[in-house]
């Protein structure tokens, strides 16, 4: 069942009024966005042009106060000097060691309201071998793995065991991957398992953190994001009964490609791109990626990653904390966004959607962290 939530006179207000700055990550090769160069096992990107597409995507939606900010040192600075409202969280980090945790941290410790995952959750997001640990005590289906910290070796009595039961019942062939990373950077298929411990100490060498071992899982490959049950959608917020499941699609591997590559790699266009018509197979999906974002208690938009075996048995991979939002342009497309439109929404929706559903909870949930934007004048419009 759907309902509305704030009045059509309120939406207006918000966007005519709510100063909001979409923060990007800073650029670590200018040394005045820290103090001092710090280590980064994720690989770094700045996410600028997307935070771009975001802006313009509210400024197209009436919003008429964006502005769109690095995440460095002088963020604290020049969000008090623009009276930012509402920050929009498209950073991975400027540097340093669970670097999606930074942003909102820093927003918490300032008071200031954010489109985001809340910082543990983020971490938690990020760091793959603790959500697979936290998905797995769920009840929710992911494929064995072990870590390997720094220092540590593959042929430990305890690792060789957990490799072995991997080769028995998956056949043998391996992913080493960061626990910390994006675009599939540092992500090796390995499918000779004397080949394990140098690829380990290449992710090793790269990352200078634990890296991950799972099963290469040989069948089709599936995306599904997941969102707030708030969305904007026909000129009006509606409220759902169940977080909002969209773009369910196979990712297409060509022959030669074990795993999906990002658009780093290869242009993410849509031939690569499936939608999911089985409607058990959808069903599924859709079910995995609910139970994920409810278990999790999450709170805005990830982009849950699955792989089926050579069963046809689905295995959750991860779950993406900032899933590209760049605005399609005609055939290059984000993964995230590639089936919107069979949804009845637009870019634009799907972005106003983010920031509605977020102010919406902060109202029901935690009014005083609005209380220095939304003023009487806004509340008079309640029973307009």
């Amino acid at each position: 069942m759907e309902k509305s939530t704030f009045t059509i006179e309120q939406i207006e207000w918000i966007r005519r009024s709510l100063k909001i700055a979409v923060v990007h990550g800073g650029e670590k090769t200018q040394p005045d966005s820290f103090i001092y160069k710090n280590l980064s096992p994720r690989s770094t990107k700045t996410y600028q042009p997307v935070a771009y597409d975001i802006a313009d995507a509210l400024r197209e939606s009436g919003f008429q106060h964006i502005d769109v900010l690095p995440e460095n040192m002088d963020l604290p600075q020049r969000l008090k000097a623009l009276n930012i409202d509402l920050v929009i969280t498209n950073s991975g980090g400027l540097q340093g060691f669970d670097s999606m945790c930074h942003l909102p941290s820093m927003l918490e410790m300032l008071g200031v309201p954010y489109v985001g995952h809340a910082p543990m959750t983020a971490g938690l997001l990020d760091n793959k071998h603790l959500f697979k640990h936290e998905i797995k005590a769920a009840g929710i289906p992911t494929a064995p793995f072990i870590t390997v910290g720094l220092g540590e070796c593959i042929t430990d009595a305890v690792n060789k065991e957990a490799l072995d039961q991997m080769d028995a019942d998956f056949g043998g062939r391996f992913i080493v991957k960061p626990v910390s990373g994006r675009a599939s950077v540092h992500v090796y298929p390995v499918f000779d398992r004397a080949d394990l411990a140098g690829k380990v100490k290449i992710v090793q060498a790269a990352t200078n953190n634990i890296v991950m071992i799972e099963p290469y899982l040989s069948g089709r490959e599936f995306v599904v994001a997941v969102a707030g049950s708030v969305i904007f959608k026909n000129d009006k917020l509606n409220q759902l009964a169940s977080p909002f499941a969209f773009s369910v699609t196979e990712r297409v591997l060509a022959g030669d490609e074990p795993i999906f590559t990002s658009m780093d790699v290869k242009p993410i266009t849509s031939d690569r791109l499936l939608k999911v018509d089985e409607p058990e197979l959808r069903q599924s999906l859709i079910d995995l990626g609910n139970k994920i974002y409810q278990q999790l208690g999450l709170g805005t938009l990830v982009r849950v990653d699955l792989r089926m075996d050579c069963k046809g048995k689905l295995y959750v991979l991860e779950a993406n904390p900032k899933p590209d939002l760049k605005r399609p342009e005609g055939d290059k497309l984000s993964i995230v966004c590639h089936d919107i439109h069979n949804e009845g929404m637009s870019y634009q929706d799907l972005i106003q959607s983010l920031v509605f559903n977020r102010l919406v909870y902060l109202q029901a949930q935690r009014p005083e962290s609005l209380a220095h934007c939304f003023n009487d004048d806004f509340f008079s419009l309640k029973s307009a």
